[in-house]
C-alpha cells in the first residue's frame, strides 16, 4: 500500500504521536514498538530501552572512532518527563527521514503494510 503525506503534516503529526507515546510507556512499563523505531532512526542508536526503576529511556549509540576493535557503546539516558522536548530536537526534514515517519504514522493507522510513502 502507498500513502500519499504531506511534510507539513508527517511533521505536525509526529509532535502529536509523541505525547501519547511517552504516556503509553508510563502505564505498560515499556517502549512502545513506533516509539522505539523511532528514537533507534534519531540517534542512529544500537538499542533503546525503557528502566522502570529510574523512569528514564536509554539509548546505546556507538562511537565510530574504534575500527579495530569491539564498538564502544556510549549510553544516553533521559526522564520521560524531558523526552517530548528531546525527541522533538532530534526530527530530520530531509526526505528520507520524513519517509521513514510517514511509514510510522501510516502503520498506527492503518491494517495493511505500508510500502512507501510519497510527500506531496
Amino acid at each position: 500500500m502507498i500513502t500519499y503525506q504531506s511534510r507539513n503534516q508527517i511533521q505536525t503529526d509526529l509532535r502529536r504521536m509523541l505525547p501519547h507515546q511517552i504516556e503509553e510507556c508510563r502505564e505498560c512499563d515499556e517502549l512502545p514498538a513506533t516509539l522505539e523505531q523511532l528514537i533507534k532512526h534519531n540517534f542512529q542508536a544500537k538499542f533503546v530501552c525503557y528502566n522502570k526503576k529510574s523512569d528514564t529511556i536509554e539509548v546505546g549509540v556507538e562511537k565510530q572512532e574504534a575500527v579495530d576493535s569491539y564498538p564502544e557503546i556510549t549510553v544516553h539516558k533521559f526522564s520521560l518527563d524531558e523526552a517530548v522536548a528531546k525527541l522533538s530536537n532530534t526530527f530530520r526534514n530531509k526526505e528520507q527521514d520524513l519517509r521513514f515517519y510517514g511509514r510510522l504514522l501510516a502503520r498506527q493507522s492503518s491494517e495493511g503494510p505500508i510500502e512507501d510513502v510519497v510527500l506531496v
